[in-house]
């Protein structure tokens, strides 16, 4: 797993050297791999269920070592697809276990969202599916913080008691879960707030009372959570 965070954090200096190694690879993966879709949704519906509207620019990462860069990259946040364009509008899903880790350029931003493949045996409550999270990054190689995106459709009628007439459209919504390393290097669920992070940091309670009293930390800030955990890891 370091060595997955060490490759998504320096990638850009190796694109274009790791290119040309995995041309084959690609090739191969797009021709063997998933059904070929098109990136759309509903009109009338409020939103999509992609991290974003249009394709990004990207890389994945094969097996933690092979980078191959991507001029559309996407993933569906309501199944947990990852989808690599393979044409005008078209995709195809990506489900190779091959494939360790991948990223997707932010908006309007030279930063990326940064994924990696996390198997059940790499969390405390090990009831669950080999699954792509999103590593939270402090660009100190840190994979303490990783969190989990899920998008589902709402139907605001219900809630405004319409029962006969649809009078708003259909909104896809975001709900996102948060996990933390904890002192046996396992992933922990929580909240973003100072109560449930310490809880499960409890075995050092007297040294993270001591920084966090001493600093002002903002526990519904990730970037902030990462210092915390920072810390914690390396006491």
């Amino acid at each position: 797993m370091r060595n997955l965070i060490f490759i998504l954090l320096i990638t850009p200096l190796f694109l274009i050297g790791q290119a040309k190694n995995s041309n084959n690879y690609q090739d191969d993966l797009l021709n063997n791999t998933g059904l070929e879709l098109r990136i759309n949704y509903k009109t009338e519906n409020k939103g999509t269920p992609y991290l974003y509207d249009e394709w990004k620019e990207g890389y994945l990462v094969i097996n933690d070592s092979v980078i191959s860069p991507q001029k559309k990259i996407q993933i569906d946040l309501e199944k947990g697809e990852l989808i690599v364009g393979i044409g005008e509008g078209r995709g195809t899903i990506i489900d190779d276990k091959a494939i360790t880790g991948f990223a997707i350029t932010k908006d309007n931003s030279i930063n990326k969202h940064l994924y990696a493949r996390l198997e059940p045996m790499q969390f405390e409550d090990s009831d669950r599916t080999s699954h792509f999270y999103e590593v939270v990054s402090n660009f100190q190689k840190s994979d303490y913080l990783i969190k989990e995106e899920q998008k589902y459709l709402y139907d605001p009628n219900k809630s405004r008691g319409y029962q006969t007439e649809n009078s708003f459209p259909m909104e896809w919504k975001k709900r996102t879960y948060y996990y933390i390393k904890n002192s046996s290097d396992k992933y922990v669920k929580t909240k973003l707030n100072k109560k449930a992070i310490l809880k499960v940091l409890a075995d050092k309670s007297r040294e993270m009372k001591s920084y966090v009293g001493s600093r002002k930390i903002n526990f519904k800030k990730e970037e902030d959570v990462v210092k915390v955990l920072v810390y914690y890891h390396s006491l």
